[in-house]
């Protein structure tokens, strides 16, 4: 039986009916849960005969939240015989540092079988899969996003998936330079841009 609590129907975790409720809970425990962070947030308190009681801590629910951040990493999971073609197209764009490995797992796909020219091949349960990781500035990312889907779209299950991530900063290791001086790289989108103006 789990006990669920909102934010507008809390009642105060020293109080009397709490006690009864969650006896395995000390009071200095309750005093302490109750004036930390959490007690502001939606937590779901798990009740158990043979287990202890930890507050659950639920992610952000909203539909409209985005984490705000000046660059994400874009993580796209994409078919092995794919990723030159995409690779292609971004570095056409201007994007430049591209991490790529390779990576096995199953997704919609459930580890079926794999068609590659014509022809179907099956190991075991995991699929062997590229994993793309890229970088980029927050004005570069829907573009990099809609480069690699019309690059990578096959239209059959097993086409893969994007990831987008917020990063909260980059660091050359060479020079020590942090931010967009460190995300730029000389060729790059930034230069190319630069050069159509003038």
């Amino acid at each position: 039986m789990d006990a669920i609590a909102k934010p507008q129907s809390l009642t105060p975790l020293h109080s009397p009916s709490h006690r009864k409720d969650y006896p395995l809970i000390s009071s200095s425990v309750l005093l302490m849960f109750r004036d930390s962070h959490l007690s502001k947030h939606n937590v779901a308190l798990k009740r158990s005969r043979t287990a202890s009681i930890l507050p659950v801590i639920r992610a952000q629910n909203s539909p409209d939240y985005t984490p705000d951040a000046k660059f994400y990493k874009v993580e796209a999971i994409l078919r092995p015989w794919r990723i030159q073609q995409v690779s292609s197209a971004l570095l056409k764009m201007g994007i430049r540092g591209v991490t790529v490995s390779d990576v096995r797992g199953f997704g919609a796909q459930g580890g079926s079988t794999e068609r590659h020219g014509g022809s179907e091949f099956s190991e075991d349960k995991f699929v062997a899969k590229v994993k793309l990781e890229i970088v980029v500035s927050k004005d570069q990312v829907e573009a990099v996003i809609d480069k690699i889907i019309e690059e990578a779209r096959t239209g059959e299950i097993g086409d893969g998936k994007i990831f987008l991530v917020p990063v909260s900063d980059v660091i050359r290791v060479r020079t020590g330079e942090r931010g967009e001086k460190a995300e730029r790289m000389t060729g790059g989108r930034a230069d190319m841009s630069a050069t159509a103006l003038t």
